[in-house]
Formats: structure tokens, C-alpha cells, sequence
């Protein structure tokens, strides 16, 4: 029998709103030809090379939402799947809810955002749709990767279905601030639909920062750095700005002929004058009429310009069923005849304004030849049009003005940045373009180039397949039981040396209201005294409490005390506590104090702790719904404003503290190790959240890690509670050793 084929290293699924097909109907039936776009490229490389399948829906609308037998025979000789949809579907999934609902709101126009519940039924149905299309498709090892906003539930779904199947999402428009998104109807829903992926993919670190925010602050999701811990699983959050095909604009393709052609029918159109090129889709987004507007005020404070340049500006027909695009057109064209009715004379308009779509030759032409592009959208995910025009510069000349509301100004840093509603700005930066020094553009130019070059769209599907294929759940480790246990009990007795490093909240004590009742117990106090007194093992309680609270609960069993998550440390035998940190800036403490007092104010039954480095805001004795939200916003709030400051914010049990940067319990923990050099010692850790994470993973591969209590963790084992944490303890206190069997116990 063959083994299992392991997840990831099977086939691509592809999962699009739309294939990139289109399906015509002539005389002799259907026909069907590849649709040109530069994520089709980038992907189709790995689709085609995996021997998988792309699903997706083939812009075909039918009465039941049904397709043909002869166009799945179509899609499938491309290896494409078809999902159907009715006119209806198609409206209130597509028109409604993804480009008048979601669409406005992630690009910050939440007054134009249009939501209605039996929408979104729909919406849900036909994600649904899309989840049943990919499960009936999936093999044993296959991987999935989802495309935008149009398919936000579809993770969800799949995970529902196969929680073993790696997962991938990228959204290629805007993730919106918290502020703005918490405004969606249905926003906790996305949040968790998106979460059912491995890896979440952006194109900008803003755009995971907005995401991380309204997960933590909307869902109560832990994130740390680009993870997320939701449900028992990790989630990675990646910013990979999306890439072209450079070839495709670099020139010398198969259309050169026909490029240089309209070279020069738009060099003797332009008659000597420079050239301002914008291009865009027609969309409330992209900041047409500001840029025309901007392009007057420039011609309006420098007269003599109007004979020295020309704009040509491609506006590309969008959405023009819809009242409010078209009211955008009927204002581009008037803007249109008031800049040539103004500034242009017989034979020589000021704009050429087109309202079409233009062939790639003629699109690559304009690239080349234009001195300035103007790429200033009101706000935009990526813009590629940005990237197009600096790939066609063999030269290194013209001058890119790129919107700062783009993603790709994160990427495009020698671009001229403009802020595209202030038409001041524009006009100061237009003008700044057009004066540049060539060397000064080449400088500029060739930088972009470069980077646009290395970042292209084959190296962002590559990154992002490789990441899912790669993706590796994390799931609350195996249990510390039977032959586990059993090996574990067999390296102690046979091992010269033991060291033991045991959290106490959670871990050895259980949990109470109060803080501060959480005194030993006897049991406690035993256990910990009979490990202490063996030569052969060293025992250190590991705490987040204060270094004068430990010694008044522990000092007398003998065991060494690391205090303050590793701020201190006392070992075995001594009798003071020496810092492990020196000289570290404490001057953040009154603002978190100031911020802390607020929210103990707004939440009756919390508390602020101070500790001698740290400070903590606890909620234990709080109302559980009243405090988990506001846990949530102090959270969010401390990680931005606190974001500048050499600060660490963690969230632990009911328990919310900030601490100095680079102080953890598993950076004590190895300093305790490195103080006692010799032969490899047996090490176990034990400890229950997330403040042990870094013992966890600091320590070395050998060591056993075990997390007390049940959720996703990077422990090795678990056990249940500190009771069963205190048992195991005392077994290993009860236990002979080797040595103590030959009479050798050091």
C-alpha cells in the first residue's frame, strides 16, 4: 500500500471570481479564448505545471445559473472548472455586495457603500457554490488558492470541510483601517472566513497591519509578528505586493513592429511638446477628475506651459450600468472640453481625452513616449499601471508621480509621491516632475526598474504557492501519555543532570479571581521542596510575579526563582535577586500607568499591578463580556501607540502586561543553561500561555516543552491542568535515577 500523499505536494487549485477565459457564442457554437492579464500569467506557469485546476466562474449568465455541457468541455481542455451563475446571482453577489458594498469600503468611500442582508445571502450561497465546485475537484495532497474579495467566506468553507488542506487567500485590494471596517455589516464573518486559510496574502505591510487590528480588536485574535492564533490553528500574514511580466513591456516582444508604428504617429500628434500620460479604469477610486483638475491649475499658474505640454489621459469604460459611474463620466467629460475650451487653440488640443480601452502596442507606445505618468489614485491596493509604465523605460528617463494612497508607493520609493486630494500638492509635484534634471530621472528610473524587474509577477506566485504549500498548522501538541510519558521517565533516570523550569500560574497553581490568592498549596510547596533537595536537579519557577511575591510564596523550598518573565533571577541557594537587565529606559511606565488607570476605570473589577520593570492590567474579576472587549481595544491601543517605544505588549490569562523589549522567559532560561556548562542535561519545561511561548522555542530541540492546558502551542506535549502537571513532578521527585541506583547521585 503506497503512503498517504502529504498535504501541499499535490496539484494547484486555483479559485478566481472570474476565469481568465472568455466564452463567445458564434454561428458554429461556443469558443473560447485566454483572457490577457498579468495575474493569469504569473499563475499559470505553477497551474499548468502542477496538472491542476482553476475554478472559477466563465462570464457566462444563464436563467438557472447552469452551464452547457460544450463549455465545461472548453474550460476543461484548459484545465478550468466553471461555476454557474443566473443573472440574478451574478447581481446581487457581483454588482451588489462585492463592487457597491465591499468595494467602496475597503477603499475608504464608506458613503458610498450600499448593503442589503438578502444580498448577502446570496453572496454566502455562492461562495457556498464555489466551496462545492473545489471539494469535488480536490485530491489527497492538493493545495488551494483563493483570489480577492469576492470569495471572502470560501476559506472558512473549505476549512469546515478539510480541516487538513492548505489554504491560501490574497486580497489585491485595500485591507482598510479597523476604524473604517468595523462600519461592514457582516464584518466578523469576513474576519473569520479569511481566517480559514493558512496564509493571508496583501500587498502592503498597512494593509496586514489594518488586518491584524480588526481581528484582534473585532475576533479577540492573537497575533504575534506576521502570525495569527485563531481556533487552534496559525495563520501567516504576508505582504508580497503583486508583480507584472516585464517582457511584456520591456519591448522587442512579437508587436514591436507595430509599437515603433505608433511611436511616431503620436510623436507627430504630440508635435515637439512633452507628454503627460495618465491611464486608468474609469472609477471613482482612481482620482481622474482631481488629476484633471490639477492639470488645469498647473496650465492656470504657469500660462506658458499650455504651448510646451499635452496630457493624453485613457479613461477605460467600467461599470457603466451603474447611475453613479456614469455621473463619474458625464464630470470626466466635462472637465475634458473646459481644459481644451480654456487652454487649447485650433489644431492643438491641451488634453486628448479617450473613454475606451487601447491595445497593449499602443499602450506600450504611450509608456515609452510619455515624459510624466500621472498615477494618482484616490486610493488603491496596488496599481500596475505604476509598475507597466516603469518597465517600458529602457532609457531610465520620465518621471513617475505616484499617489501615496497606493500600494505601490510602499514599493516605489523613488517615485514622486503626491497626496491626490490636495490639488496644491498635485500641481507643486507636476511641475517639479516636468522641470527634473535627466540625471536625476535616470537616477530615479533605473532604481525602479530594477526592483520592478526582480518582483515581477513570477516570483510573487512562486513566493505565495510556495507559502501554502509549505504551510504548516499549528495544533495543540500530542498528549504527555503512554510511550511519550514513558520515554520521558527514561531519559530523566538515565540523564547526569536535570534541569526543570516551571511557570507557576497556570502551570503549577491553578488560576483564582484574585491574583493574589493564588498562594501555594501544600502540595505545592512539597513537590517543589523534594525536587530542590536532589543534587542532581535544578528546579527554577519561571514567573511572571514580581520578584518579592516569589520569595515570599517559594523562598523556602530551595527551588531558584527567575521573576518578572526573566527581568531577574535568584538561584538556587542564594539569597538576592540580580538583574538580568541593566540600564534598560523605564520612562514609558507613566503612560501605560496613565492608559491603564483609564481602562480600570471603565471596567469594575480590574487592576493594575505594578511590578519593579513591568506594568499589568488584569480582569479576571471583571464582567467577562464587558472586559473581553475592552481587553481587546487596550490591546490595539498599546500595540499602536506604544508601537515606537523599546516595549514588548502581551496578552496573557485574563491578563494584559507591557514589559521592556527583550526581556522572556526563554532568554533566562537559556542564560540559566549557558551558566552551567558539561555534559547535555535533561530539560523540561512546563508552562501553560503565552509568555512560555519563548521557553518553548528558545530552548533547544532536545528539550521536552510541555503545555499545560489544551490550544494550539509550539510545546512539544501537553498536559491537562496543574494537577496533572503536579503529579508528574512528584513522580520525578519519586523517581531513581541511574546514578542514585549505583550509588552515585550528584
Amino acid at each position: 500500500m503506497s503512503a498517504p500523499q502529504q498535504a501541499g505536494s499535490g496539484r494547484l487549485i486555483l479559485v478566481s471570481n472570474r476565469l481568465p477565459v472568455v466564452i463567445s457564442q458564434g454561428e458554429q457554437g461556443y469558443h473560447a479564448r485566454v483572457a490577457a492579464g498579468g495575474l493569469a500569467t504569473g499563475l499559470s506557469g505553477p497551474h499548468r505545471e502542477s496538472g491542476g485546476r482553476w475554478i472559477g466562474w466563465p462570464g457566462v449568465v444563464s436563467q438557472d445559473g447552469s452551464l452547457t455541457p460544450e463549455v465545461h468541455a472548453l474550460l476543461n481542455e484548459r484545465m478550468m472548472v466553471g461555476v454557474g451563475l443566473s443573472e440574478a446571482e451574478h447581481e446581487a453577489y457581483y454588482t451588489r455586495i462585492s463592487n457597491r458594498g465591499l468595494w467602496p469600503l475597503f477603499h475608504y468611500f464608506p458613503e458610498r457603500m450600499r448593503f442589503d442582508a438578502g444580498d448577502w445571502e446570496v453572496y454566502r450561497d455562492v461562495n457556498r457554490r464555489f466551496s462545492d465546485a473545489v471539494l469535488e475537484e480536490i485530491q489527497p495532497g492538493d493545495f488551494v488558492f483563493v483570489q480577492d474579495f469576492h470569495l471572502t467566506l470560501l476559506p472558512a468553507m473549505l476549512r469546515e470541510a478539510r480541516p487538513e488542506l492548505p489554504i491560501g487567500f490574497f486580497l489585491h485590494i485595500p485591507f482598510p483601517s479597523s476604524e473604517i471596517y468595523r462600519i461592514f455589516a457582516r464584518r466578523e464573518e469576513v474576519l473569520e472566513g479569511l481566517l480559514g486559510a493558512d496564509v493571508v496574502g496583501f500587498h502592503t505591510l498597512g494593509y496586514v497591519r489594518h488586518f491584524r487590528s480588526a481581528i484582534s480588536h473585532l475576533l479577540g485574535v492573537e497575533t504575534r509578528g506576521n502570525r495569527a492564533y485563531h481556533q487552534g490553528r496559525q495563520i501567516q500574514l504576508l505582504a508580497h505586493p503583486l508583480g507584472i511580466h516585464t517582457p511584456d513591456w520591456e519591448g522587442g516582444g512579437e508587436d514591436e513592429p507595430e509599437v515603433q508604428r505608433e511611436m511616431q504617429e503620436l510623436r507627430q500628434a504630440i508635435a515637439g511638446r512633452r507628454l503627460i500620460l495618465g491611464v486608468e479604469r474609469l472609477d471613482y477610486t482612481k482620482g481622474v477628475p482631481e488629476r484633471l483638475r490639477a492639470y488645469a491649475s498647473l496650465l492656470r499658474e504657469n500660462p506658458s506651459l499650455a504651448d510646451e505640454i499635452m496630457m493624453i489621459q485613457i479613461a477605460v469604460p467600467s461599470r457603466v450600468e451603474v447611475e453613479e459611474y456614469r455621473e463619474l463620466k458625464d464630470e470626466v467629460d466635462r472637465l475634458a472640453g473646459d481644459i481644451n475650451s480654456e487652454f487649447g487653440r485650433p489644431g492643438r488640443q491641451a488634453l486628448h481625452y479617450q473613454f475606451r480601452g487601447v491595445p497593449p502596442h499602443v499602450l506600450r507606445a504611450l509608456y515609452r513616449l510619455a515624459d510624466v505618468c500621472l498615477v494618482t489614485p484616490l486610493r488603491d491596493g496596488l496599481n500596475l499601471v505604476a509598475k507597466e509604465f516603469v518597465a517600458s523605460r529602457r532609457d531610465d528617463d520620465g518621471v513617475l508621480v505616484l499617489s501615496e494612497n497606493t500600494g505601490a508607493a510602499w514599493e516605489l520609493g523613488e517615485a514622486l509621491r503626491v497626496n491626490a486630494f490636495d490639488d496644491e500638492n498635485m500641481v507643486r509635484t507636476l511641475k517639479r516632475a516636468l522641470d527634473m534634471p535627466l540625471e536625476e530621472q535616470t537616477r530615479r528610473m533605473a532604481a525602479m526598474r530594477k526592483r520592478v524587474a526582480e518582483k515581477n509577477v513570477h516570483v510573487w506566485a512562486r513566493e505565495m504557492v510556495d507559502a501554502i504549500r509549505s504551510a504548516e498548522p499549528l495544533a495543540p501538541p500530542p498528549a504527555l501519555a503512554g510511550e511519550a510519558k514513558q520515554r520521558l521517565l527514561n531519559k530523566w533516570k538515565k540523564a547526569d543532570r536535570r534541569v526543570l523550569f516551571l511557570d507557576y500560574d497556570g502551570t503549577l497553581r491553578s488560576f483564582t479571581d484574585a491574583p493574589e490568592d493564588a498562594v501555594p498549596d501544600a502540595t505545592i510547596l512539597q513537590t517543589l521542596s523534594q525536587l530542590a533537595g536532589r543534587a542532581d536537579v535544578a528546579t527554577w519557577v519561571v514567573s511572571g510575579r514580581p520578584s518579592d511575591l516569589l520569595d515570599e510564596w517559594l523562598g523556602k523550598t530551595g527551588v531558584g526563582l527567575i521573576a518578572e518573565h526573566g527581568a531577574s533571577v535568584r538561584a538556587p541557594g542564594e539569597t538576592e535577586f540580580r538583574s538580568l537587565t541593566h540600564d534598560l529606559p523605564l520612562g514609558w511606565r507613566e503612560e501605560v500607568r496613565a492608559v491603564f488607570a483609564e481602562f480600570t476605570d471603565r471596567v469594575p473589577g480590574s487592576h493594575i499591578e505594578e511590578k519593579p520593570l513591568g506594568l499589568a492590567w488584569h480582569y479576571r474579576q471583571a464582567s467577562p463580556e464587558q472586559a473581553a472587549w475592552q481587553a481587546r481595544e487596550l490591546f490595539r491601543h498599546l500595540e499602536e501607540g506604544m508601537a515606537d517605544q523599546p516595549v514588548e505588549v502581551m496578552r496573557g490569562n485574563k491578563v494584559i502586561e507591557v514589559r521592556p523589549a527583550g526581556v522572556s522567559k526563554g532568554r533566562a532560561a537559556l542564560r540559566v543553561l549557558a551558566s552551567a556548562p558539561g555534559e547535555r542535561p535533561f530539560v523540561l519545561a512546563c508552562g501553560d500561555d503565552i509568555t512560555d511561548e519563548s521557553m518553548f522555542r528558545d530552548l533547544p530541540a532536545w528539550a521536552w516543552t510541555v503545555l499545560v492546558g489544551a490550544r494550539e502551542s509550539s510545546a512539544r506535549q501537553r498536559l491537562a491542568d496543574p494537577a496533572a502537571c503536579l503529579a508528574l513532578l512528584t513522580e520525578l521527585a519519586a523517581t531513581e535515577t541511574v546514578q542514585a541506583a549505583t550509588g552515585s547521585v550528584r
